[in-house]
């Protein structure tokens, strides 16, 4: 049950789908070899490298694998996704995409232990939130929070234009991107090509394609034209541009 609950966890569902009913109630492994396998080295105090009943160590045996390193691009003849034929896309968890938003603007606060907060503007990570009923974080209830009255085994994520509206136009999201570009241009010495370089490291952890460069480069230059002469136009343009690209699905989604 616990092997199968961590491979959820890392592929976005089990080898049994059913984690919370395991067994005749429930449905059948797609793999029960490989199930089998994974409890045995789970559990085997003899292993050099895994230790026995460690998580972190079990979690790093997945993301090591080749299931795991395999393409999320559709193939022309596509099998069962049940099969683990490619990773399947997933979008990452509410608090995952708080505390990323938190990261690239470089205001998280990495502080341990302490009182938690309500405030979804507190720079802590989003472990230290305090759950209250009556007054839940709005962007984790977005992106499908649970609300904590009941134990769930699988966390639903949706899909639905508020999320893609409250990215766009929510004034917090637009007061971290802000805080993002003063992070990859504190001034006007670096360059527009030197912060598109900047921004994709930072947010997407790879550097912009040629293409991609070219576009973003013309956004921005497009983006200081409309804001007119004003000192703040280029600064208000790279603050466009990265908010622009916290919004692409490759932000918030594991692919």
């Amino acid at each position: 049950v616990m092997v199968n609950r961590l491979w959820q966890y890392v592929f976005g569902q089990g080898l049994v789908p059913t984690g919370s009913d395991f067994g005749r109630a429930g449905a059948k492994p797609s793999h029960p070899e490989l199930l089998d396998w994974l409890a045995s080295e789970f559990m085997n105090p003899k292993r050099e490298k895994i230790k026995a009943w460690a998580v972190k160590d079990m979690i790093r045996l997945l993301v090591h694998s080749n299931a795991f390193k395999r393409s999320s691009r559709p193939a022309a003849h596509q099998a069962d996704e049940a099969l683990f034929w490619r990773f399947p896309p997933r979008r990452v968890e509410a608090e995952v995409i708080r505390d990323s938003l938190l990261s690239v603007s470089g205001t998280l606060d990495k502080r341990m232990f302490d009182k938690g907060s309500v405030d979804q503007r507190h720079a802590r990570r989003s472990i230290y939130l305090t759950v209250k009923r009556s007054n839940l974080i709005p962007i984790l209830q977005l992106f499908d929070a649970p609300d904590a009255m009941q134990g769930i085994g699988k966390r639903v994520a949706t899909t639905v234009p508020p999320q893609a509206l409250a990215m766009m136009n929510s004034p917090y999201v637009r007061e971290l991107a802000e805080k993002f570009a003063l992070r990859i241009r504190p001034d006007d010495s670096v360059s527009i090509p030197d912060v598109i370089q900047k921004a994709y490291s930072y947010a997407l952890s790879r550097p912009p394609t040629t293409i991609e460069e070219q576009q973003m480069g013309t956004f921005i230059q497009g983006q200081a034209e409309s804001y007119g002469t004003t000192p703040e136009a280029m600064k208000m343009a790279v603050a466009d541009f990265c908010q622009t690209l916290i919004c692409l699905n490759e932000f918030i989604f594991v692919d």
